[in-house]
C-alpha cells in the first residue's frame, strides 16, 4: 500500500451509509484488505480482485445536482486520473453500503477490467470547431471541418462526434495518449490556423468521461 493509504478493516463505512462512485481502478496492493483510506483526500478504496472502487461515504440520499457538488467531483476524479489509469464515473452514482458495491465488481467485471486496458495510458481531449465569423455553416466550411475532424482521429486511440449544436461546425471527444495530448492539442491549432474563416475551442486533459458508460 502507498503511504497515504491505512487499512480500515475494522471500521468499514456502516452499510446504513451511502458510498459515492468516483472511478474504478487498478488495485495497488494484494495483501488481502478489502477496504483501505486515503487520508489526504478523504476516500475510501473498496478493492474487488484486482479492481478498486475510488468512493466517498455520504448520507444515503439522491444528490442534489448542484454545480458546487459536480465541480468537487470532477476534481477528485481529475486527481485520480493524474495518479493512474482510472474508469470515471459519472456525478450522482451512490451505493448502499459496501455489499452492493461489492456486488457490482463482482457482476461488471469483465467489462471494468477491458475498460482499464482500454483506457490505460490515455487521457481525453474535447475539440470543437465553429464558423469564425459566427456565421451558419455552409457545406464548405462543413468540408474543411470534417476534414479536420479525421486528421485528428488518426492520432488518437478512439473518437466520440458530438451532436451538432447551433453554429458548430463539428465537435467531438478524442482519446489520446497522457504523454503525448500537448501534441495532439498542437496539431488541432495547426490544422485550423491554416482556415481564416473557423475558429477552435479545444480543452483538456480530462479523464475519458465520453469512451465509458456506466451499467449499475
Amino acid at each position: 500500500m502507498s503511504e497515504a493509504e491505512t487499512s480500515i478493516e475494522e471500521t468499514p463505512p456502516p452499510e446504513g451509509k451511502g458510498l459515492v462512485l468516483l472511478g474504478i481502478q487498478r488495485a495497488k496492493t494484494w495483501r488481502g484488505r478489502r477496504i483501505s483510506k486515503d487520508e489526504k483526500d478523504n476516500l475510501l478504496h473498496v478493492r474487488y480482485r484486482d479492481l478498486e472502487a475510488l468512493v466517498r461515504a455520504v448520507a444515503y440520499t439522491i444528490p442534489e445536482l448542484e454545480p458546487e457538488g459536480v465541480q468537487a467531483h470532477q476534481r477528485m476524479v481529475e486527481t485520480a486520473m493524474r495518479r493512474g489509469t482510472i474508469v470515471p464515473a459519472p456525478f450522482g452514482v451512490i451505493f448502499h453500503g459496501r455489499r452492493p458495491l461489492i456486488r457490482m465488481l463482482q457482476e461488471q467485471y469483465l467489462a471494468l477490467d477491458e475498460a482499464l486496458s482500454f483506457l490505460d495510458g490515455q487521457c481525453e481531449v474535447r475539440v470543437h470547431v465553429s464558423a469564425a465569423d459566427g456565421g451558419d455553416p455552409d457545406d464548405e466550411l462543413l468540408g474543411i471541418a470534417t476534414q479536420i475532424y479525421s486528421d485528428l482521429r488518426r492520432g488518437a486511440r478512439a473518437a466520440v462526434p458530438f451532436p451538432r449544436e447551433g453554429r458548430k461546425l463539428i465537435g467531438a471527444a478524442f482519446l489520446v495518449d497522457k504523454t503525448g495530448w500537448v501534441e495532439f492539442i498542437q496539431r488541432a491549432e495547426d490544422l485550423v490556423s491554416a482556415h481564416s474563416e473557423i475558429s477552435l475551442d479545444v480543452t483538456g486533459p480530462w479523464p475519458p468521461y465520453d469512451f465509458v458508460r456506466f451499467v449499475v
